[in-house]
């Protein structure tokens, strides 16, 4: 397991937010801690090469600067009598590199579970969807031409070198993709070398070439896609325009009704004064919060958690998950409870201490009254709901 933080990326966080999000490349080298092939490796590329299950568009190759057909390096193989017909050939890819092609492997926090920890701990820090791209240029070689991507980047060097040329952002930014000639672009604004262990920051629509120098060459590309205002506030108007008036089927078009004008115009103000009457804070929390669960970055020990929950004993400690618990009424002494969706009826003591549960509680516990391997039993099924779940020691 490799660890890292935000700020391994970024140094310091309140410097960076001022002085270079949005607005101008940043380069920290020997950012990363330890062995940086610890995060991702050539060797570990070769073996997922062989996995006999990638396919486009998980993989891509870019050879002098034009994309080769999926067809140059796929072919049929048959897995449990499904026909797939696009699986990658490695010793096509193998040869396409020795041509001196690049080969680019995309969303590999969808491939490779440790990738995930990269999208998880930038989402987690900038709410935006996040995406793991690997470089893989060989030597002497410069990968694609000088473009611009409608996303941030972070860059992070894990094996030989690369030579980045960058110009500066454009006047006008539209969060587009662009590519360019040598010529159109000029002598470039900045050139630096990046080493194993180096880390580059480019806002969206930075004009960039790299090149390898002496070895092979990879390096992530941590994607992060921006949420402009106009994204946001289309999120915000699709929530403040959720209420049960703005629910109705209008007639529009020929022969229309003559107030139909007036009726939309007090539409539009009783939305005006739903969005103005918006906690601009609490809304900017939720939007942050749709962020960080975009896909990409999800994880969880559901599989381990259940494992686990038979081994709990009436000593193990317990508490309440995040998971909503919707109580009703006692009837005759048992409590009906609804949580993901699950209705399940349990005695009242069980129900009250849960709905009161502020602290760790031991399994034998959970059933006020009742013999402790009895409670625990309950314990149990009420962990695998999702309900509880084990303290951390």
């Amino acid at each position: 397991m490799y660890d890292f933080t935000f700020e391994d990326l970024v140094g310091d966080e309140k410097v960076f937010f001022a002085e270079y999000f949005d607005k101008k490349p940043l380069l920290r080298k020997n950012a990363m801690p330890g062995d940086v092939r610890d995060i991702l490796s050539v060797r570990k590329l070769d073996e997922l090469l062989h996995m006999e299950s990638i396919r486009p568009p998980y993989i891509k190759v870019n050879h002098n600067g034009s994309g080769v057909p999926e067809k140059g390096y796929t072919r049929s193989v048959v897995v449990q009598g499904v026909n797939i017909t696009d699986t990658v050939v490695p010793e096509k890819i193998y040869e396409l590199f020795r041509a001196g092609a690049t080969v680019t492997w995309c969303s590999l926090n969808q491939i490779v579970p440790e990738l995930r920890d990269f999208t998880r701990v930038i989402s987690d820090k900038m709410a935006v969807r996040t995406d793991v791209v690997g470089f893989m240029t060989p030597t002497k070689k410069r990968g694609y031409l000088p473009h611009h991507d409608p996303v941030d980047l972070f860059i992070v060097q894990l094996e030989g070198t690369k030579r980045w040329k960058l110009w500066d952002l454009p006047a006008q930014r539209e969060g587009d993709n662009a590519s360019y000639t040598d010529e159109e672009l000029g002598e470039p604004a900045i050139e630096v070398l990046l080493e194993p262990g180096d880390v580059l920051y480019l806002p969206y629509n930075t004009p960039h070439a790299a090149a390898a120098e002496d070895q092979v060459s990879l390096h992530l590309s941590i994607m992060m896609r921006p949420r402009m205002w106009k994204d946001l506030l289309r999120e915000t108007f699709e929530q403040a325009a959720s209420g049960p008036e703005f629910n109705q089927y209008p007639h529009i078009g020929a022969l229309r009704d003559a107030g139909t004008e007036a009726l939309f115009r007090q539409k539009i103000a009783a939305l005006a004064a739903r969005m103005d009457a918006l906690d601009s804070g609490a809304e900017l929390d939720r939007l942050a919060d749709l962020g960080r669960t975009m896909p990409g970055s999800s994880h969880g020990t559901t599989f381990q958690t259940i494992a686990e929950t038979d081994r709990i004993t009436p000593s193990v400690l317990l508490r309440r998950t995040a998971a909503v618990v919707e109580f009703g009424a006692n009837d005759g002494g048992r409590t009906q409870m609804t949580v993901n969706g699950h209705k399940i009826a349990v005695p009242t003591p069980v129900a009250e201490t849960l709905a009161g549960l502020e602290a760790d509680v031991a399994a034998g516990d959970i059933f006020p009254g009742v013999d402790p391997d009895r409670a625990t039993k309950a314990a149990q099924g009420l962990t695998r709901l999702g309900v509880l779940e084990v303290a951390p020691r």
